[in-house]
């Protein structure tokens, strides 16, 4: 199963044009978080409009800088993985949108707490799939989410729940400095970057993923 997986999009619907071919080999599309620039429910339709062009398998989670209306648009449509599982050729798929507590208020953050009960949610509709896959806008606490000013933007909660569960790949964004893989105890951590400065990544899930990622030129 091959995925392309984008993070903080932005509006940027020129970028998914750029990223058509890659899109369209894809056999789904992961976004974690962070869709809009306008934070309106407009703009989320008006982006995943462009993507649905390209495939019709798409998963994905609102961020902190999306509004309620962006995570609405994403159930509408069946694509929001929030609180919610969802199992794809034997793999198992779970998310948390938003963001934990940030610095400078943003549109849609939740507290630690809420975070570790939005995961547990999800993950128990998908337990018992023989992979899983964590579609979380906030990286992990310490890895993948150091910002540019030193500051670490990850959140505790996803990072407790890694450390508890079975979950080998952890697909994020938010920080967009901080992208590239790290592995983190069992699970690989993919922070894909600014998809609206053309940086994504492409999954290939097996009994090991492979991860290639890529910058549009």
């Amino acid at each position: 199963m091959k995925i392309f997986a984008v993070s903080d999009i932005h509006g940027a619907t020129r970028s998914i044009e750029k990223a058509a071919h890659l899109i369209r080999e894809a056999d789904a599309v992961v976004i974690s978080g962070d869709i809009t620039h306008t934070k309106t429910r407009t703009e989320a339709k008006d982006v995943l409009g462009c993507l649905e062009q390209h495939s019709k398998r798409i998963l994905a989670v609102h961020g902190n800088w999306d509004r309620e209306e962006v995570k609405d648009v994403l159930e509408e449509k069946g694509f929001s993985l929030h609180g919610r599982g969802r199992i794809l050729d034997g793999t198992g798929f779970f998310g948390v949108g938003g963001s934990s507590p940030t610095p400078i208020p943003t549109a849609t953050v939740y507290s630690e707490e809420e975070i570790a009960r939005i995961l547990k949610t999800g993950y128990e509709q998908v337990r018992q799939a023989s992979r899983l896959v964590l579609i979380s806008h906030a990286p992990p606490r310490s890895v993948r989410d150091r910002s540019f000013i030193g500051l670490r933007g990850g959140s505790h909660s996803v990072k407790a729940f890694l450390e508890a569960h079975p979950v080998g790949l952890c697909l994020c964004g938010h920080i967009h400095e901080a992208h590239g893989i790290e592995r983190f105890q069992n699970t690989l951590v993919v922070n894909t970057g600014s998809f609206k400065k053309g940086r994504y990544a492409i999954i290939e899930l097996g009994a090991n993923p492979a991860v290639t990622p890529g910058k549009l030129g």
